[in-house]
């Protein structure tokens, strides 16, 4: 049985300025903003963390946990959003989702195309910016 693997877009949202917020990059995968799903008790992770130079998003065929979100408090209070990433062949592979807080996270394992995943990575990379207050989608 072969399926479809499901499509990445990194959506980057810029806060208005003299706001205290900071950037995120939110996952959206196939369309939907799947930290929307999960955690509503923070932002997601800043763009420079997740697709900067260090780009912990990179899929190796090492498997590495990635925090995705943590809330506004801390992780210790409300918790945050982690998903094991690794490289499968010519897929990227997200599972293992978890909250330190909670019991689960309801969602399921994603899987990309490799290519397209990278592309993505690339494309949302700091100096992609929308104006402030804006969002930008990738």
């Amino acid at each position: 049985m072969t399926t479809e693997p499901h499509r990445l877009s990194l959506r980057i949202v810029v806060p208005p300025l003299g706001t205290r917020a900071g950037a995120e990059c939110r996952p959206v995968v196939d369309g939907r903003d799947v930290l929307t799903d999960v955690f509503d008790e923070g932002p997601a992770e800043d763009p420079r963390y997740l697709v900067g130079p260090s780009a912990p998003l990179h899929a190796t065929d090492v498997p590495r946990e990635v925090r995705l979100a943590e809330a506004g408090c801390t992780e210790g209070c409300c918790g945050a959003v982690y998903v094991t990433i690794r490289r499968e062949g010519q897929h990227v592979v997200w599972s293992g989702w978890r909250n330190p807080v909670t019991e689960e996270v309801d969602l399921p394992e994603f899987r990309f195309d490799a290519d397209q995943y990278e592309a993505e990575i690339h494309r949302a990379r700091p100096g992609h910016r929308a104006p402030a207050g804006k969002i930008l989608h990738i």
